[in-house]
């Protein structure tokens, strides 16, 4: 959290501490302003941004990459936003800016993300809004293998046979669990989480460097695009996984739309730790807390730290037993049922026969079993 004081009351959608007015470089007033006609065109209904680039609206559903973020979950646009810093750099203008809110009775601001676009003037002499990430990537190597194009920092060393891997793990999800596989996916591959935000055009982002080991990935599901680490390389099987299967079944109950993810992940790690230490870890935390109940989706056993994801691995045993015992099948009937707790259980009751309020006890057991062995990927 980053705390300013605040000396006024009084908000403006979007402003900046910049001194347009006498600036010797008139473009950044023409810059301002066309950032700022984007911004508060989002309190309306408009959906065909007349200050987007028309390549980006072309080749993306929503060409705005940064607010598509996967790793978010709400609307960058419906914060206040402050520009910071109009830049030129080569042949572009770097538009640095802050989205916010205030709080603690307008005292302070809570800072949700500083963020990096591009404005360049297009082939008609209009300067337009682009994607920060296409030109901090601009000299990356690029490789298509299959469905996917991949972009990756310079000096990671490419695998093409994993690439062909995360193109069979795309089959299986096609032809075994009914997914509707785009016709193109792009992967890029950053050195480390940072890094992946950073390229994106994040300075900052709410919870950035807070995951353990500096790992982890996000998926902008609306454009099918996929981002990753080093660690993760050229098949980050759960981020491929909500590209295709998630995007496919969106309404899915969250410990199988979590518990999919990790139980198509063949490494044996996450965070620095094995799955077994996971739920050792997990083991341990549910005997200091006896009358916790895993059935609650509120529990706080589901936030009990930054390293151990708790959704992921019981909605991994989860999809495991639904498996053993129905197959592709039973996982695709799950996959359609209804979101709500009750159709939930109902159907775990009907393929497993573990309902509601055995489910917290049998949990505990399941998770105590994997501690000391571990549980096969789907495939």
């Amino acid at each position: 959290m980053i705390l300013f004081a605040i000396q006024s009351l009084a908000w403006e959608r979007v402003s900046t501490q910049l001194d347009l007015a006498n600036n010797a470089d008139p473009n950044k007033a023409v810059v301002y302003d066309l950032w700022k006609s984007f911004v508060e065109a989002h309190n309306d209904s408009t959906t065909d941004f007349p200050q987007w680039n028309d390549a980006d609206k072309i080749k993306w559903k929503y060409p705005d990459l940064v607010n598509c973020d996967g790793y978010l979950t709400t609307d960058l646009y419906s914060y206040l936003n402050k520009v910071i810093e109009i830049r030129p750099e080569n042949d572009v203008y770097v538009i640095r800016s802050m989205f916010f809110t205030p709080y603690n009775e307008n005292t302070e601001i809570y800072v949700l993300a500083i963020t990096n676009h591009i404005a360049k003037k297009d082939e008609n002499g209009e300067f337009k809004l682009y994607n920060w990430i296409d030109y901090n990537t601009r000299n990356w190597p690029r490789k298509a293998v299959g469905v996917f194009d991949y972009c990756y920092y310079p000096g990671f060393d490419f695998n093409e046979d994993i690439a062909r891997e995360a193109n069979n793990t795309v089959t299986m999800f096609r032809d075994k669990l009914g997914a509707n596989v785009p016709n193109r996916i792009t992967y890029y591959i950053a050195q480390n989480e940072d890094e992946e935000f950073k390229i994106k055009g994040f300075d900052y982002v709410v919870g950035m460097g807070d995951h353990v080991g500096n790992t982890g990935g996000s998926t902008d599901t609306n454009n099918f695009i996929v981002y990753g680490d080093s660690v993760h390389g050229e098949s980050f099987e759960p981020e491929i996984c909500r590209a295709t299967l998630n995007a496919t079944y969106p309404n899915v109950h969250f410990l199988l739309n979590q518990g999919i993810a990790g139980y198509v992940h063949q490494g044996n790690e996450e965070f620095g730790l094995t799955y077994r230490q996971h739920y050792q870890r997990m083991k341990d935390w549910l005997e200091a807390h006896p009358d916790d109940d895993i059935a609650n989706y509120y529990s706080s056993f589901y936030i009990m730290d930054n390293q151990t994801a708790p959704t992921y691995l019981v909605g991994k045993i989860v999809c495991y037993e639904l498996y053993k015992k129905g197959g592709y099948d039973a996982l695709k009937r799950a996959f359609k049922t209804k979101p709500t707790v009750e159709d939930f259980f109902a159907f775990l009751k009907k393929e497993i026969g573990i309902d509601q309020k055995d489910f917290n006890q049998w949990m505990r057991k399941q998770i105590a079993k994997y501690t000391t062995q571990d549980i096969p990927p789907l495939r």
